[in-house]
């Protein structure tokens, strides 16, 4: 009876898998009483990481967002996917919160663990670069990978196993041996440069980007018009749907007063510094600016609104703790 009791409650549990930075994914029992917190513990210990205050876990909805799990709650008490084409839960640890420059990082653990992530978003088109910079990003990754460059063909193979190059720069050029010879050209100028050094020139090339550190949201406004809302730890922006490089308009948290969802609406009130009362002190109805956009889904509406306040309240931390140095 003992045995059956056990077994049984280890079927209580739901089969999942987490993918990891470097895309490997690793499978685990989720039991009913595990909390989000523990599982981030049991996940960023493979990566032996310390600042775990960067990284979170999300799961994938219908949309193609990224829904983040709370920490202080249990990870079946979300309202996660029912059915998938995986046949189980698939989660992703990611990098949640970015910072302006990796030498904010304490650990190298930690900035590696932010290079795979940008490195995959490189890859896909997310993070977006013009043509020369992502050959060098190319170039940076071979270098951290594979060491010193050998010779073309060895490179081309090694490229066919590297997902670097993103689908909008190949459509720019003539041909795929065109974009490899650009990336083999700057390979070859990076001889001698240690895995160590080479990860933090793709860094310091990436952070300069502007689609760096966003997460980005797909919304409409009043008028049914597609735009994109970007939550960064240094505000929110709103981009055409046709451009994510340059934002349309852009608030600092300073300048936001509340945050709040209905349904499918997500709303800001932005504060006009330009329209401040006499005294400064208070902001009447005129100084304050309401913005609305909808989602798709109510669920996506709240995903939206969770990310903003999470982004500021680390936005917060940040400039507290860079205060006390």
């Amino acid at each position: 009876m003992r045995v059956f009791r056990r077994i049984a409650r280890m079927n209580e549990g739901r089969r999942s898998q987490v993918v990891l930075l470097d895309e490997r994914k690793l499978d685990i029992i989720i039991q009913p009483k595990l909390y989000a917190c523990d599982l981030l513990d049991i996940v960023a210990s493979h990566f032996c990481l310390r600042e775990k205050e960067y990284f979170g876990l999300a799961f994938l909805d219908e949309t193609g967002h990224y829904h983040w799990l709370q920490l202080d709650k249990r990870v079946l008490e979300h309202d996660l996917p029912r059915k998938t084409s995986q046949g189980c839960l698939v989660l992703h640890f990611l990098v949640k919160y970015y910072v302006e420059s990796i030498s904010y990082l304490k650990d190298s653990a930690t900035v590696e663990a932010f290079y795979l992530q940008c490195k995959s978003l490189v890859g896909k088109g997310t993070i977006e670069a013009d043509s020369n910079t992502v050959f060098q990003l190319a170039a940076l990754v071979l270098q951290a990978t594979y060491g010193n460059y050998e010779d073309d063909q060895t490179t081309k193979n090694h490229l066919k196993k590297l997902p670097v190059l993103p689908t909008s720069v190949l459509k720019e050029h003539p041909s795929l041996a065109y974009c490899e010879n650009k990336v083999i050209e700057k390979y070859k100028e990076l001889a001698g440069h240690s895995r160590g050094s080479a990860i933090v020139s793709y860094m310091n090339v990436v952070e300069t980007l502007p689609t760096y550190g966003i997460h980005f949201y797909e919304v409409k406004d009043k008028g049914g018009i597609p735009w994109w809302i970007g939550l960064s730890y240094k505000g929110i922006s709103q981009y055409d749907y046709s451009d994510r490089k340059v934002p349309r308009k852009f608030f600092q948290w300073k300048l936001l007063e509340n945050l709040y969802f209905r349904d499918k609406k997500f709303s800001i009130e932005v504060h006009n510094p330009r329209r401040v009362s006499v005294s400064r002190r208070t902001f009447g109805p005129g100084n304050v600016t309401v913005l609305v956009w909808f989602a798709a889904t109510p669920s996506l509406t709240k995903c939206i609104w969770s990310m903003a306040i999470a982004q500021h309240q680390f936005h917060i931390d940040n400039k507290a703790d860079r205060k006390r140095i």
